[in-house]
C-alpha cells in the first residue's frame, strides 16, 4: 500500500492546492453557474451551449471537496451552483423536471427531459443535503410518473426516443445509494436492487464479459453496429458501482465484479480505449480521461476485496494520469491518441467529476 498512499496524497495535494481553486476562478460566470468547458488557452468559452447536469456535476465536486476539508469556500460553491442549477433548469416553462440545454445566455436551448440528467440532478441533491431534499422528492417523483415503463428501468426522457440505454440507469444506482448515504432511508435502495436486477438480465453480457449499451424497447440488443458498442470506461464503472452495492446491501456481487475487472485488466496497457466492439476491436483508438479515472477506481475497488496487485495497479495508473493527464496548474488533458499526444480541443469542466470521486477513493482506500 505504500505505492497508493504516495499517489493518493499526491493526487489530494493536486485537488486542494491546484484543481479546486483553479477551476472556481476560472470557469464560472458572474450568476455561479459554470461553463461548459475552457479553451486550451485556459479562458473560459462563454459562447459554448451549457449542458445542464455539468452544474450538477460540479454539485458533486465541490461538496465533495467540502466533506473532505480540502477547499475552504467548497460549502458555498456547492450551494450557489446548486441554486444557480434550479434558478436556470427546473420547471422554466411550467413541466414537471429540469430541462436539458441552456444557451449561452443562460435560457433554454433544449427543453427535453432526459432520464441520464436527472441521476445526476439527484445526485447533487444528495450531495447538498436538506438544501436539496424538495426538489429531490419532485424529481423522484418525475421519474416514477413521466419517466415509468412497463419493459422495466425507466424511459430514456420525454419524448422518449430509442435506443435505450444502460448508462443512465448505471448514474441513477449510484444516485440512489448516495441518497440512501444521506437518509438511511432503505427505499432508496429498492432502486439499486431493481437497477442491479436490470443489470444482472440485460447489461451484462456473460458470453463476452462486457457491459452492453444499447437496446431495444423491450430491453433485447439494439440491432446493428450500435448493438455492438462497447465502451470499457463503463465495465470498469460497474466494477465500483457493484463494490459499493455490495458494501450498501451485504449482496455479493464479486462474480460479476471479478469478471468485469478481469476483462479490462488483459488489454495490456493500463490506459483503456474509449470504443471498441463486443469482439475487442477498437473502434476509437481514443482514450479519454474520464474513463482512465475509473480504471483506477475499479482497482481501489479490487483492492478493497483483497485482490494482489490490485493497489500496486492503482498506484501506477495515477502515477500515468500525472504523466499524461494532469496539469501542475489543475486542468487537463482530456484525450490523448494513441501516440499518448493531447487530442482534446478544449478542456472540458464536466471531467472534474470523474476526477474528484477517483480521488476521494484513492485517498480512503489508501488510509
Amino acid at each position: 500500500m505504500t505505492a497508493l498512499r504516495q499517489q493518493a496524497k499526491r493526487l489530494e495535494l493536486w485537488a486542494r492546492d491546484a484543481a479546486l481553486p483553479f477551476w472556481d476562478s476560472q470557469a464560472r460566470d458572474l450568476d455561479g453557474g459554470w461553463y461548459e468547458h475552457l479553451n486550451l488557452d485556459r479562458s473560459p468559452d462563454p459562447d459554448a451551449i451549457r449542458r445542464l447536469r455539468v452544474q450538477a456535476r460540479q454539485v458533486y465536486v465541490y461538496a465533495l471537496a467540502d466533506r473532505l476539508g480540502w477547499y475552504a469556500p467548497a460549502n458555498d460553491v456547492a450551494r450557489t451552483t446548486f441554486d444557480f442549477m434550479v434558478e436556470k433548469g427546473y420547471r422554466p416553462e411550467g413541466n414537471a423536471g429540469f430541462i436539458h440545454l441552456l444557451k449561452p445566455q443562460c435560457t433554454v436551448h433544449d427543453a427535453r427531459r432526459d432520464l441520464y440528467d436527472h441521476a445526476f440532478y439527484l445526485l447533487a441533491c444528495a450531495n447538498v443535503g436538506t438544501h436539496g431534499e424538495k426538489i429531490a422528492g419532485e424529481i423522484e417523483s418525475f421519474i416514477n410518473t413521466d419517466l415509468a415503463s412497463p419493459q422495466g428501468g425507466w424511459l430514456e426522457g420525454t419524448p422518449h426516443k430509442l435506443p435505450r440505454r444502460q448508462n443512465p440507469h448505471m448514474h441513477l444506482f449510484e444516485a440512489s445509494m448516495a441518497y440512501f448515504d444521506l437518509t438511511g432511508d432503505k427505499h432508496w435502495l429498492d432502486y439499486s436492487h431493481r437497477i442491479f436486477a436490470l443489470f444482472k438480465q440485460h447489461f451484462f453480457d456473460p458470453e463476452h464479459h462486457i457491459i452492453r449499451e444499447f437496446f431495444k424497447e423491450n430491453w433485447t440488443i439494439a440491432d446493428g453496429p450500435i448493438g455492438e458498442t462497447v465502451e470499457p470506461g463503463h465495465g470498469v464503472e460497474w466494477v465500483w458501482l457493484l463494490g459499493q452495492y455490495e458494501r450498501h446491501t451485504g449482496i455479493d456481487t464479486s462474480h460479476y465484479a471479478n469478471t468485469l475487472y478481469e476483462k479490462a485488466i488483459t488489454t495490456g496497457d493500463y490506459f483503456l480505449n474509449d470504443e471498441e466492439d463486443i469482439h475487442g476491436n477498437i473502434r476509437r483508438q481514443s482514450r479519454r480521461l474520464w474513463v482512465q479515472t475509473e480504471v483506477i477506481k475499479a482497482h481501489l475497488a479490487q483492492a478493497e476485496r483483497g485482490m494482489a496487485g490490485s493497489a500496486d495497479m492503482a498506484a501506477a495508473t495515477i502515477e500515468g494520469l500525472f504523466q499524461y493527464y494532469l496539469n501542475d496548474d489543475g486542468s487537463w488533458n482530456d484525450q490523448i491518441n494513441a501516440c499518448a499526444v493531447n487530442m482534446a480541443k478544449t478542456i472540458p469542466v464536466s471531467t472534474f467529476y470523474h476526477i474528484m470521486c477517483m480521488a476521494a477513493e484513492a485517498v480512503r482506500v489508501a488510509n
